[in-house]
């Protein structure tokens, strides 16, 4: 009888012991499993030029590693830890946005030894010669320069960053700026009014269209305004085109308004050039319709870059018509 009740205690053990083991298994893949999902719940997958990136669902320390997408990233409200510095932080639009980030070297001399310092959770890029350092720093998003309009560009960035929706209405805000404005210059502009842009350096000038700064994007595409016909045409492959002082007139001569910028050591060339019959003969120059624009205020071209150039522009267009 004794053997018999120490027989069954021991089944009856053993039972528990295997129900015990099962418990503690299931509650350690249980655990595995939370943990996997929260990993995967941390995460999100980006298609990119380098194929599919793990990039962080809420990225709170960003790096822009060029210049040209700096705009863009605070156009989301995402403020980054670290930029390249070309000409980005004498940008008045961008300032106040900038106080407390942190300079990662010039557009094309990056510092990886600063960047690696900012322990970076994303880098944005479109440097391929730096993609491979970068990407060991931390997932890194390279995307060409020029492949996206300002509008894509804005809302690939917002992908990128988990900000869609912020960058949409940024857009949209701007939209309804840009069509606001251009109903009221209707008022005081033709439909065929022609604008030109002309820059000087020391050395050389130059013409530029529809999608390398300067205000092209503000003026062409979103007021609808035209270019001389001579300036469209040399303008349209590349976006800019050099010319020399004796062409002038056969540029600008049917201008109705022009921008002009000079860059460091062009004002020499621009006292010469100001002094010219060639200039003082323009139509354009004669009516003093003539904005000396500054660089850094029309050097970029995304979204919060624009709405500051369309401010000048309108108010411009709106005192030379008094």
């Amino acid at each position: 009888m004794n053997k018999r009740n120490n027989y069954g205690l021991s089944i009856f053990f053993l039972s528990m012991l295997v129900v015990l083991l099962s418990a503690c298994n299931t509650n350690e893949a249980d655990s595995a499993t939370n943990e996997e999902d929260s990993k995967d719940e941390s995460i999100r997958y980006y298609e990119s030029e380098k194929g599919t990136l793990e990039l962080p669902l809420e990225p709170s320390r960003v790096v822009v590693a060029v210049r040209d997408y700096v705009g863009d990233v605070l156009a989301t409200g995402v403020q980054p830890i670290g930029v390249a510095e070309t000409m980005v932080f004498d940008a008045p639009y961008y300032q106040d946005q900038l106080e407390e980030v942190e300079s990662v070297g010039e557009d094309t001399a990056i510092s990886l030894e600063k960047i690696t310092s900012l322990n970076p959770d994303l880098i944005i890029t479109y440097a391929e010669d730096s993609y491979e350092q970068l990407s060991k720093i931390a997932p890194t998003v390279l995307f060409p320069y020029g492949a996206l309009d300002y509008e894509e560009r804005l809302l690939e960035i917002g992908n990128i960053l988990n900000k869609e929706q912020e960058a949409k209405q940024r857009l949209e805000q701007f939209q309804e700026k840009v069509k606001n404005q251009k109903e009221q210059l209707s008022e005081i502009l033709d439909q065929d009014t022609k604008v030109a842009i002309i820059e000087v350096t020391d050395k050389d000038l130059y013409l530029f269209g529809k999608t390398y700064g300067r205000g092209g994007e503000i003026l062409y595409n979103q007021l609808g305004l035209e270019a001389p016909q001579k300036v469209e045409e040399v303008t349209e492959a590349e976006g800019w085109a050099s010319i020399s002082l004796e062409t002038i007139p056969e540029y600008l001569g049917e201008a109705d308004y022009i921008l002009m910028g000079v860059r460091e050591m062009g004002s020499d060339r621009k006292a010469e050039i100001q002094s010219s019959k060639l200039w003082t003969e323009l139509p354009a120059v004669k009516e003093g319709k003539v904005y000396e624009y500054d660089l850094e205020s029309f050097y970029f071209q995304d979204v919060i870059a624009l709405d500051y150039q369309l401010d000048l522009l309108v108010d411009f267009f709106q005192s030379s018509e008094k």
